[in-house]
């Protein structure tokens, strides 16, 4: 549509050069055709000066003039419906051009303007900002960082509305408001012109899984690190704890003396820090290749236990395999890995499940414990410092996995209250929430707060220049085996 409209443009520059040229040509020529003044005269009056005879007026001059007017004519009539036929191209390309111009300007506010960069990364590949956790009375706990998730995938996650609530009104307290309806600096235009720049970074299916992918694996060697009973996992362990131990005590040296430092200072605790730093890496490396081989066949158990729910679905109604049924089955099955009892190994199938709902990729952008986990956005249960944190140890001993914070309490079996099947649960968590719409068995929501982890059809692009035609579709996050397991893990807690 631009290489069109640019060659509409071209005919157009073309047609008005002729034109120019030809005006100048005829100036000249009359110029150069005038005679010498006469007498006093300034100018030979009209009727003093002789022109051409009949004959030569009707024959050469007049088939000169003839033959320029159909040359002219001939140009007109060819050139202007050409240039006129490419005229919806060239709508069209001012359409895309446009949509180019306010994504580039949306990104100089994602980069520069309203600096989203500082939070959500280049790109939108997810970041942190540091920010103050205070109490309920606005008294100081602990200055942290917290996860700000990746935006490259979030046209997948939330309908660009919903983009657009979130940026007029902010999110979670943490997440300011943007738009003037939140009191924030931004023009309604700016708020679109970041959408177009944010349809721009949007990421594929296949980056999206191999993050999503790494991420799980991620997870399962801490799950398999902290509590496999193997030589390798127990030598990883003790390392740790070794090399925690003597951190703190490098940290205690730092608080007795101002200027101590470990790398211009020989002192039993730094030797012993860098010792038991040695011996942690060492522990590491031997333990990458068993532990790779028993990722890989925990994650096959947790798939295999799937695979069998889905075979006993089949055994109970022999109709599930029937064309149009797959979706029931898929229901069936996870419903029977949300029972408890309901297949063998299903277990290992919730624990990945768990993986999944903690899974720290791109800044927590594919977890659930993000919104359902108070703590989690901020790594409460890591060790803090009153150096970085201006609070020494964790914030919280353990997670309450699911148990609520921007999201609702998951704990108790409040899934199954508000989901009368698995099936309903898993077609919640891949659709989402909708602005004004509520969902199960209590009429909840609504806000469009919570994201969709499926595939999402934008089919009301904001902006100018879009038709009733117009839609964008964005990859799932989560494919409907990792939603199920999620399911499972949901329906047990």
């Amino acid at each position: 549509m631009l290489l069109a409209a640019s060659t509409q443009r071209t005919i157009g520059l073309v047609i008005l050069a002729i034109v120019f040229i030809g005006g100048v040509v005829y100036v000249l020529f009359n110029i150069l055709a005038a005679r010498d003044e006469l007498g006093s005269e300034t100018e030979l009056a009209a009727n003093r000066r002789p022109y051409v005879d009949d004959e030569e007026l009707e024959g050469k001059t007049l088939d000169l003039a003839l033959g320029s007017s159909l040359v002219l004519l001939t140009i007109v009539a060819i050139s202007l419906p050409l240039y006129w036929l490419g005229e919806p191209g060239r709508h069209e390309g001012r359409i895309v051009d446009s949509h180019r111009i306010f994504a580039d300007r949306g990104g100089e506010l994602y980069n520069g303007g309203a600096q989203c960069v500082n939070c959500h990364g280049a790109d939108g590949a997810g970041g942190s900002v540091n920010t103050v956790i205070t109490t309920e009375a606005g008294e100081f706990v602990a200055q942290v960082n917290w996860k700000a998730p990746a935006l490259n995938t979030v046209l997948s996650r939330f309908t660009e509305d919903e983009v657009l609530h979130t940026l007029n009104f902010g999110r979670n307290g943490v997440m300011p408001a943007w738009g003037a309806p939140g009191g924030g600096p931004l023009t309604e235009q700016q708020l679109q012109e970041i959408v177009f720049f944010l349809r721009r970074i949007q990421i594929d299916e296949e980056t999206i899984q191999d993050q999503v992918s790494a991420g799980v694996r991620s997870g399962v060697e801490d799950l398999l690190l902290d509590e496999s009973n193997e030589e390798w996992a127990v030598a990883v362990r003790d390392a740790e704890e070794a090399k925690s131990a003597t951190a703190h005590e490098v940290r205690l040296a730092g608080r007795d003396d101002f200027d101590f430092s470990c790398t211009d200072n020989d002192a039993d605790v730094c030797v012993a820090d860098s010792d038991a730093g040695a011996a942690l890496l060492a522990a590491q490396g031997a333990a990458q290749a068993p532990l790779s081989v028993a990722v890989d066949e925990w994650l096959d158990e947790a798939v295999a236990a799937r695979e069998l729910a889905w075979e006993m679905a089949l055994e109970a109604d022999s109709t599930l395999d029937d064309p149009g049924n797959e979706q029931v089955w898929r229901s069936a099955a996870v419903q029977l890995l949300s029972v408890p009892g309901g297949v063998p190994g299903q277990e290992r199938f919730q624990r990945y499940g768990e993986v999944l709902f903690t899974n720290q990729a791109a800044a927590g952008t594919y977890s659930c414990a993000r919104c359902h986990t108070f703590g989690w956005s901020y790594d409460a249960t890591s060790e803090l410092t009153i150096e970085d944190n201006g609070h020494d140890g964790p914030l919280l001993d353990a997670y309450a996995q699911g148990g609520g914070f921007f999201g609702p309490s998951l704990l108790n079996g409040n899934t199954l209250d508000q989901f009368e099947t698995a099936g309903s649960h898993a077609a919640f968590i891949g659709d989402g929430q909708t602005i004004g719409v509520t969902y199960g068995r209590g009429g909840a929501g609504g806000n469009g707060q919570m994201p969709g982890f499926g595939a999402n059809t934008e089919s009301n692009p904001i902006g100018p220049g879009f038709t009733n035609d117009s839609e964008f579709t964005y990859p799932a996050l989560l494919t409907e085996e990792q939603i199920d397991a999620i399911v499972a893990f949901e329906r047990n807690l």
